[in-house]
C-alpha cells in the first residue's frame, strides 16, 4: 500500500506529492502481503466454489475422510489468519502513503528553527479520494462478480477512523488497535452465538442462518443474470452485518498494522533473532491454543460448530496469525529464501490486481457462465484448483513485474488517485535498486 514519496527542489519548497518509485518500497511487507493474499484464497474457496453452507458444515460436500480433514485444516491454520494478516497490511499502508505528508512534519528552516507541524489534516483530501475509488472498486467487485469482497470494508475503515490516528504513539497504536480488535471481534461472535442459540432452540434453520444451498446451485450455474440475482441480497446482507459488527475489528487491526510499521517490525528492519524468537513464541503458543479451541468448539456446539467457529477462528487465532507473520519477514531477511520470498514479493507488489485475479479465475472455473463446475469439486481436488490459481498469480507477477513497476489494477488506482496517467513501464536505471521485491 506504500504509494508515496516525497521530492524538493530546495529547503523550502513545500513537498510534491508522487507516487513511490520500486526502489522505496519495504521488500519485506511486499513479501508478507503476498503470502497474505495467497493464503486468504484457501478459505475462500469454499466461497468460490460451493454454497456458503459449506463453509460451516463440510458434509454439505461430501462426508468423505478428505473433505472433512481439508475443512479442519483449512478451519484451524487458514481461516481468519490471513484476513488478519492482509487487514494489518492496509494499516501499514496508511503510514506508508503518508509519509509524503507526514515526513515533511516539523521542517527545520534555514535560521535553524523547528517550524510548526504539519497538521493531521494535511494530505485527508487525497487520501479520501482514493478510499473512495477504491469503495468504488469492492462496490463492483462484490455485487457484480463475488459476495466475499473485503475491499469495500477496508475503503470504509479508510474513510472513517484509520487516518486521524496514524500518528499516534506506536505502542499505544499496537495495544489500542489489539484491544479494539478484540471489542469488535467479541461483538461479531455474540452476534453468532445468538444465531446458534436461535438455531439450538428450533427458531432459526442452518438455511436461514446461511442461505439456501439449491436455490445458490441453481443461481451459480446459469447465467450471470442468474448468479448477480442469486448474489445480490446475499452481498447486502453480508455487508450489512459486517458493516455493523465487525469494523471496530478492522479499525483496531488496521491500527496494529500501522503500530508494527512503525516500530520497524513489518518492514523487516528488526534483527533476524528477533524474528526467529517472536515466530518460534507465537506459534509455540498459538498453534496449540488454535487447535484446543478448535476441539472445545467442536463439542460445545455441537447442531453447527463451523458457525461458531466463523466468529472465534481469528480472535482465537492472533498469535497464530502473527506467528506467521514473524516466520515470513524472518524469512525476508535470510538470502537462501530468495526462492521463496521474490515470488511472494511479486505477488504482493501487485496485490490489487492478484486479489481481482482470484475471483475472476474462480468465477469462470465455477460459475455456469465459465466451466460450471459449482458444487462439484470435492477435496482433495480443490487443493488443485487453489494450487493453479497461486501458480498464475505468481507467474503472472514475475513476468509482468520485468516489464512494468506496478499491476495494472494498482496503475489503475494510483492514476485515478493523482489524476494523471501514472508511468508504469520499468525504468531499470531506477528501479533495479529494489532488489527483494
Amino acid at each position: 500500500m506504500d504509494d508515496g514519496r516525497v521530492e524538493r527542489t530546495d529547503a523550502v519548497d513545500q513537498p510534491r506529492i508522487a507516487p513511490t518509485t520500486a526502489k522505496q518500497r519495504f521488500g519485506a511487507i511486499d513479501t508478507l502481503r503476498g503470502f497474505a493474499l495467497l493464503g486468504i484464497l484457501v478459505p475462500n474457496i469454499w466461497a468460490f466454489g460451493w454454497p456458503m453452507m459449506a463453509t460451516t458444515d463440510p458434509s454439505i460436500i461430501s462426508d468423505a475422510p478428505a473433505n472433512q480433514l481439508a475443512h479442519q485444516v483449512t478451519g484451524m491454520a487458514f481461516l481468519g489468519k490471513f484476513m488478519f494478516l492482509f487487514a494489518m497490511l492496509f494499516g501499514s499502508g496508511v503510514v506508508m502513503y503518508a509519509r509524503k505528508y507526514d515526513s515533511a512534519a516539523d521542517p527545520v528552516g534555514a535560521d535553524g528553527v523547528r517550524a510548526r507541524k504539519t497538521p493531521l489534516s494535511r494530505g485527508a483530501g487525497l487520501w479520501y479520494l482514493r478510499c473512495g475509488i477504491l469503495l468504488c472498486f469492492g462496490l463492483i467487485h462484490a455485487y457484480c462478480f463475488w459476495f466475499g469482497d473485503i475491499l469495500t470494508f477496508y475503503a470504509i475503515s479508510g474513510l472513517t477512523l484509520v487516518w486521524w490516528v496514524r500518528r499516534l504513539n506506536p505502542k499505544l497504536q499496537f495495544f489500542g488497535g489489539l484491544g479494539l480488535y478484540f471489542f469488535g471481534a467479541g461483538l461479531m461472535v455474540a452476534f453468532s452465538y445468538l444465531g446458534y442459540w436461535s438455531l439450538e432452540n428450533g427458531n432459526a434453520t442452518q438455511e436461514q442462518l446461511s442461505a439456501n444451498p439449491e436455490i445458490e446451485i441453481q443461481g451459480y450455474l446459469g447465467s450471470y443474470w442468474d448468479a448477480f440475482r442469486t448474489r445480490f441480497f446475499t452481498t447486502l446482507l453480508f455487508q450489512l452485518i459486517f458493516t455493523i459488527f465487525f469494523m471496530p475489528a478492522l479499525w483496531g487491526l488496521m491500527t496494529m498494522g500501522m503500530g508494527l510499521t512503525r516500530m520497524k517490525i513489518l518492514t523487516g528492519e528488526r534483527s533476524v533473532g528477533f524474528y526467529a524468537i517472536s515466530a518460534l513464541v507465537l506459534l509455540a503458543v498459538g498453534v496449540p491454543t488454535t487447535v484446543l479451541m478448535y476441539s472445545f468448539v467442536e463439542h460445545a456446539f455441537p447442531l453447527m460448530p463451523g458457525f461458531m467457529w466463523q466468529a472465534l477462528a481469528q480472535p482465537v487465532g492472533v498469535m497464530q496469525a502473527l506467528g506467521y507473520a514473524a516466520l515470513v519477514l524472518l524469512l525476508a531477511k535470510l538470502d537462501w529464501a530468495k526462492i521463496v520470498t521474490v515470488p511472494l514479493a511479486a505477488v504482493g507488489r501487485m496485490a490489487l490486481t492478484n486479489y481481482f485475479m482470484h475471483t475472476l479465475l474462480c468465477t469462470t472455473f465455477f460459475y455456469g457462465y465459465g466451466f460450471g463446475k459449482f458444487a462439484s469439486i470435492e477435496f482433495p481436488q480443490l487443493w488443485l484448483v487453489v494450487g493453479s490459481v497461486w501458480t498464475i498469480n505468481i507467474v503472472f507477477s514475475l513476468l509482468w513485474l520485468r516489464v512494468f513497476s506496478m499491476g495494472p489494477f494498482e496503475w489503475l488506482w494510483r492514476s485515478l488517485t493523482y489524476r494523471q496517467l501514472v508511468p508504469i513501464v520499468r525504468r531499470p536505471a531506477r528501479d533495479s535498486a529494489h532488489s527483494d521485491a
